[in-house]
């Protein structure tokens, strides 16, 4: 039986499903002539996400229940059909699964997976403590990020994103009305540079938006304020860190036979997102980057350009760190009057 890429959510499934070329229709989402895939074919990617599932009688979810609600693999228009896809693709080996199929199912190390991920939150929470207040260079083996994990999440294809030359990114600085040269809008030159979220003081960073209204927000622009904002544009493709909307996408992890690693450490990297995203307030020290610093470190030792974060005062912006700032060049620099802010805030309720 055939399915096809409108029946994923995983990419890297459809980009396989794309590649094999073969035309037909779908059996399960009922697509028209459309490049399809055997089902049974796709097993190596599923029997992993399969094994991590038990038979069990005190469950009210089957595993395709189970399955798209853990994963969220099965897109809206085929969940109907989950079932037979999913017994389409376990086809060749079913025998192997049929207590699966045929019994209501939980996870059978999800507590012992819980655990092992709320341990490696907890080791970077005492990292953080310890970098910043106790040992800055050389880290006690017990309070240490795995980093051949990390390395192998950060060079995985849901985190490495090619920015193609030719496109631009913006930088602002808050200035008078004549504004500053293009020669003024690089990163400060070492001495001048300041800790930030990535660069520890005295390394020097190219930090950009993607819109010009990103760099308003992030520069801290106030109502009458004049801005300069310097376009740069790509002089070469660079591999960024997407730690901005990477896809978490538990099939080339289960092919891999290291489904474990997604599942203990996905919700570290996404911890790791929000931090390096924080924005930096007036009130924060030095100290509060250090850990991001260290992690933006290594990020650069694994051979990337820069890391791209979204934006927490832009919702519809994101930004770049660049390790490289020579790989840019200064197209030219524009001076604009800001003449309205809007502002969206929350009442802060007082601890008890």
């Amino acid at each position: 039986m055939n399915c096809c890429t409108s029946c994923f959510t995983s990419s890297y499934l459809t980009n396989i499903i794309q590649s094999n070329k073969e035309k037909g229709n779908c059996n399960f989402c009922g697509t028209k002539n459309t490049n399809v895939y055997l089902a049974k074919e796709l097993l190596p990617f599923f029997r992993n996400i399969f094994n991590l599932y038990k038979a069990d009688e005190n469950s009210k979810l089957s595993l395709w229940d189970s399955i798209n609600q853990d994963f969220e693999i099965i897109e809206s228009n085929c969940l109907t059909n989950s079932e037979s896809l999913f017994k389409a693709i376990a086809h060749s080996e079913y025998a192997e699964f049929s207590s699966l199929f045929e019994n209501n199912v939980s996870q059978e190390s999800k507590e012992l997976l819980d655990i092992k991920s709320s341990e490696v939150q907890s080791i970077w929470d005492r990292f953080k403590a310890e970098i910043k207040h106790k040992n800055r260079f050389h880290i006690s083996s017990a309070n240490l990020i795995d980093l051949n994990v990390l390395e192998t999440f950060f060079n995985s294809e849901s985190f490495i994103k090619i920015i193609k030359k030719g496109r631009s990114f913006f930088r602002c600085r808050i200035s008078n009305k004549t504004g500053f040269e293009n020669k003024d809008m690089w990163n400060p030159p070492k001495k001048f540079a300041s800790s930030g979220r990535a660069n520890p003081k005295g390394i020097s960073y190219l930090y950009l938006g993607s819109r010009i209204e990103t760099t308003f927000y992030e520069s801290r622009a106030s109502l009458f304020d004049y801005a300069s904002v310097a376009e740069f544009r790509l002089k070469d493709d660079i591999k960024i860190l997407d730690l901005r909307n990477p896809e978490y996408d538990i099939i080339p992890w289960s092919e891999d036979d290291i489904i474990d690693i997604f599942l203990i450490y996905g919700s570290f990297i996404q911890t790791l997102q929000e931090e390096i995203s924080l924005p930096i307030r007036k009130q924060d020290k030095d100290l509060d980057y250090i850990p991001t610093q260290y992690i933006s470190e290594y990020i650069k030792s694994l051979g990337f350009d820069g890391v791209e974060y979204q934006s927490s005062l832009d919702n519809e912006g994101y930004n770049l760190a660049v390790f490289n700032p020579e790989k840019f060049e200064c197209i030219e620099t524009k001076v604009y009057d800001i003449n309205s802010i809007k502002f969206n805030y929350t009442e802060i309720k007082p601890e008890k």
